[in-house]
């Protein structure tokens, strides 16, 4: 280990390091050996190079074994059921709790996005006729101690099922997320708790399935939320329109902005992407349903 860098904090490592469940969730694999180390909360985490990862998919065709990816699970959901939702190697007292095999199995099997370009449009009319809700969160940053601060929740037409700001338990919004968003602590001073906001999220998602943008980062956005204000009940089961869409599209790693992807699908209005709860998840529906009218 003293061959190769370590660095003792997540903001000394340089970009293009990335640990690989990082590179997983992005849809990628990582290659080769470790190229430095970080030590954080007690453990060594290993760093892989961005730029030598490759995309899940061939990896999984190529190669078994230490660091490669089980063909049978190349097409499990992002942001599913049992998921880490995110960068779990970053902080292990968020990480969701396995669901059981039958539990996964079902999840995989509803909402795994497939790899084939024709076959991802395919599951996005699938989904477009099924029962499903949009959710769409504006959080104090992107961190393991970050929380949501702002949740929409859109129904299939469009039409706003929840929508509220949310007073955070840290009791601050960094200038930096304010400055991504526009939402400061006077206008959340009066706004409810994620603890008195959770009910209604789970009253109006109960039945149906939950689409996010960045599934990954909502899922868990929410779930940091809950476990700070003690609750239990977990909204799983995530599934990701950017990864859709990406694989619809064919772009290269199944990542796109929810702003680019608008521009493209000629949804875009007024001076772009607001980055309010409802709006994204509306921008992200009509991006959905104008993607699967073209059929590419």
């Amino acid at each position: 280990m003293s061959d190769i860098p370590t660095f003792d904090s997540w903001d000394a490592v340089p970009d293009g390091l990335r640990p690989a469940n990082d590179l997983r969730f992005a849809g990628l694999e990582p290659r080769g050996t470790p190229v430095a180390y970080l030590r954080v909360g007690g453990r060594t985490v290993e760093l892989f190079r961005s730029a030598d990862a490759v995309p899940r998919e061939r990896a999984a065709r190529t190669e078994r074994g230490r660091g490669s990816l089980d063909p049978a699970t190349a097409d499990a959901p992002i942001g599913s059921a049992g998921s880490t939702g995110g960068r779990a190697s970053r902080r292990s007292a968020v990480a969701l709790p396995a669901a059981p095999a039958r539990e996964r199995a079902a999840a995989a099997k509803r909402s795994a996005v497939p790899p084939d370009p024709e076959r991802a449009r395919g599951w996005i009319r699938d989904l477009l006729t099924s029962d499903f809700v949009v959710l769409d969160s504006e959080t104090t940053g992107l961190g393991y101690r970050d929380e949501v601060i702002e949740v929409g929740v859109v129904g299939a037409d469009g039409s706003v099922l929840l929508e509220t700001l949310v007073r955070p338990f840290a009791g601050a919004i960094p200038a930096g997320a304010t400055r991504i968003h526009g939402i400061t602590m006077r206008d959340v001073r009066d706004a409810p708790t994620w603890d008195e906001v959770y009910d209604e999220v789970l009253r109006v998602t109960r039945g149906q399935r939950v689409i996010a943008w960045n599934a990954p980062f909502d899922e868990r956005m929410v779930r940091q939320s809950a476990t700070l204000w003690g609750r239990s009940e977990r909204l799983r089961g995530f599934e990701c329109a950017m990864l859709a869409y990406a694989r619809a599209r064919e772009l290269r790693y199944g990542r796109c902005k929810l702003e680019r992807a608008a521009a493209e699908m000629g949804v875009l209005e007024g001076g772009g992407q607001r980055h309010r709860s409802t709006d994204d998840a509306r921008l992200s529906l009509a991006v959905l349903m104008r993607a699967a009218a073209r059929g590419r």
